[in-house]
């Protein structure tokens, strides 16, 4: 079996993951996590910082888990990142415990970076600006909220 390991091989797991799948603005989704990236090398994010970005969706929105991805050959340290920023990840008796993903973020400075640069991506106005304006509002709260919580804000 082939073992995915590089840059190149995210990024490819990525766009099949998220094939066929669109965001809210009814876009193509794999532009969002390749947005995510950009902003993650733009500041210096080290290889396996940039693989877990244009992955952090996948186990979070696709069948492909971590477990998966770690089967695949991606190391502990890109399959452990794109953990810390995978809500399902703290779901604890079907609820998500938001405390504790907050404080996972907060306290990993590559996962800080990954997820202010998905939060910058998800609150950019020309993404907003498809969404009607009480959802524009709603998202605008929440991800403020939610930079604030990991120390970003």
């Amino acid at each position: 079996m082939e073992i995915f390991k590089t840059l190149q091989d995210a990024i490819a797991l990525a766009q099949f993951a998220h094939r066929n799948q669109i965001d809210k603005a009814g876009m193509p989704y794999i532009d969002h996590p390749m947005r995510v990236l950009a902003a993650v090398q733009a500041q210096g994010g080290r290889p396996y910082v940039q693989m877990a970005a244009v992955l952090h969706d996948v186990s979070e929105d696709t069948a492909i888990s971590t477990l998966i991805m770690s089967e695949l050959g991606f190391s502990d340290a890109v399959t452990n990142l794109v953990n810390l920023v995978d809500k399902n990840f703290y779901l604890l008796n079907g609820e998500v415990d938001l405390d504790a993903y907050y404080q996972g973020i907060a306290l990993n400075s590559d996962a800080r970076m990954i997820k202010a640069a998905d939060i910058r991506d998800n609150t950019s106005p020309w993404r907003l600006s498809y969404l009607p304006e009480a959802t524009q509002d709603r998202l605008q709260k929440k991800y403020a909220k939610a930079l604030d919580k990991i120390g970003c804000a």
